[in-house]
């Protein structure tokens, strides 16, 4: 995927310095004046750009949000790829700055407010994935929902996981379950691939019988035209 423009970048930088200070200061200590010196603007700019505390923080969403749909809108990848790997860049620009990436799950798990403020994010991606999935397949409403729903569940979890440094790589491990959740809505992702009806047929035979024979009784169990 592309990275980001100059502008973003910028905006980007502007949600880690930002971060920085909260955690150094404390959310409530912290002023929107303290947070444009930091970033570097002056307060109607911070105010224009972000418009508080809480949205500068959480900026770095906007612009994770904008390419996932642009990528959504413009790929030809199957359903459980293109979701795959859309999260796993979103989750790529996320923990691109690593020590902002865990200074801000500390600000959240210390300020209840924040903590309302990401679940209205889990909900914007939600609404993402949702709308994509009514475009590209035909399923009933609570497949759509359930799979949009489980696509952030993982990437949440993976980035939770990543930030206690129970994971390396977060992006692969992010796509590999995300891989394996869709793999259980397979009947409507991907009808077309669905196994027919199987049968396992275990059989235990003389290693000294002839061959034919083996073959005659497998082909008796199996059954007519088999």
């Amino acid at each position: 995927m592309a990275t980001p423009s100059a502008s973003n970048g910028a905006a980007l930088e502007s949600s880690a310095a930002a971060i920085r200070m909260l955690a150094a200061r404390g959310y409530e200590a912290t002023t929107a004046e303290d947070l444009a010196d930091a970033v570097g603007m002056s307060r109607s700019t911070f105010f224009r750009r972000f418009g508080s505390k809480d949205e500068v923080i959480f900026s770095d969403h906007d612009h994770a949000l904008a390419r996932l749909e642009s990528f959504l809108a413009d790929t030809a990848l199957p359903v459980p790829e293109a979701l795959a790997a859309g999260t796993a860049d979103v989750l790529r620009l996320l923990i691109r700055d690593p020590e902002a990436a865990r200074l801000r799950l500390e600000l959240m798990r210390r300020t209840p407010a924040l903590r309302d403020r990401e679940l209205i994010i889990t909900h914007r991606y939600e609404r993402v994935f949702v709308r994509y999935l009514r475009e590209r397949v035909t399923a009933p409403g609570w497949v759509v929902s359930a799979l949009a729903a489980g696509i952030v569940a993982v990437h949440n979890r993976t980035l939770r996981d990543w930030l206690r440094g129970e994971l390396v790589d977060a992006p692969e491990a992010f796509a590999r379950d995300a891989r394996r959740l869709c793999g259980l809505f397979r009947e409507w992702l991907a009808p077309g691939d669905e196994p027919g009806d199987r049968r396992v047929l275990v059989a235990v035979y003389d290693a000294a019988g002839a061959p034919e024979a083996v073959l005659d009784a497998v082909s008796a169990q199996l059954g007519p035209g088999r």
